[in-house]
């Protein structure tokens, strides 16, 4: 799976939107806040600190949770909030990421330091691996094709064109690894924790 962000600030004039003990904080400035590395560098930061969480990955949640946040004159982020809700495991590693930033270069009006409002869109996605399961692949699956039961038990896994059935995927995934498939012993093992960290036997099936 990936996930990306794009981080944008207000848009508008230099005011202020509330006081925070005594601070002004304002919805843009003449300078804005900047990230080490630009957008880009932000972006970067963001995809390699990810860690999609297990059960919203199993159920196949994605899509974009919406973040506000202060970047102080220091730089600093503060005041982190959810303003869009996806889901609440999606919701909390956004805001892990958002509270692990490192400094900013401060925003800056008449070339003094600023509080800054930010907005962070957040976008999960999940890689598609395998095509949707066809009346063939499930033939295939059925009639001992490795690949096919990998595809079937991801499906099911992900809820990828079909609901979420971590039974029925460790049934597919199960046969797929015992002929060695690798891919298939790996979501086996994902499966595990999502279920508790239930051992894996073939007679679940």
């Amino acid at each position: 799976m990936i996930a990306w962000a794009v981080i944008m600030p207000f848009v508008g004039m230099a005011q202020e939107v509330y006081k925070c003990n005594d601070e002004s904080i304002l919805l843009d400035a003449d300078e804005q806040p900047m990230f080490p590395g630009g957008l880009e560098g932000l972006v970067r930061f963001a995809s390699e600190h990810v860690q999609y969480p297990a059960n919203a990955q199993a159920k196949g949640i994605q899509g974009r949770v919406v973040l506000e946040f202060v970047v102080t004159k220091t730089g600093q982020v503060s005041d982190v909030k959810v303003v869009e809700s996806v889901d609440p495991e999606l919701d909390a590693e956004a805001v892990r990421i958002c509270q692990m930033l490192p400094a900013f270069e401060p925003g800056k009006v008449n070339g003094k330091p600023v509080n800054v409002m930010y907005r962070f869109p957040f976008c999960f996605k999940l890689d598609s691996e395998v095509p949707d399961i066809t009346d063939d692949m499930l033939d295939r699956a059925n009639h001992g094709d490795c690949d096919a039961q990998y595809n079937v038990g991801y499906c099911y896994y992900a809820g990828q064109g079909v609901n979420v059935d971590l039974i029925v995927a460790r049934y597919y995934l199960g046969m797929a690894a015992q002929q060695g498939h690798t891919k298939a012993q790996e979501l086996l093992e994902k499966s595990k924790q999502v279920l508790n960290n239930q051992p894996f036997r073939s007679d679940n099936y």
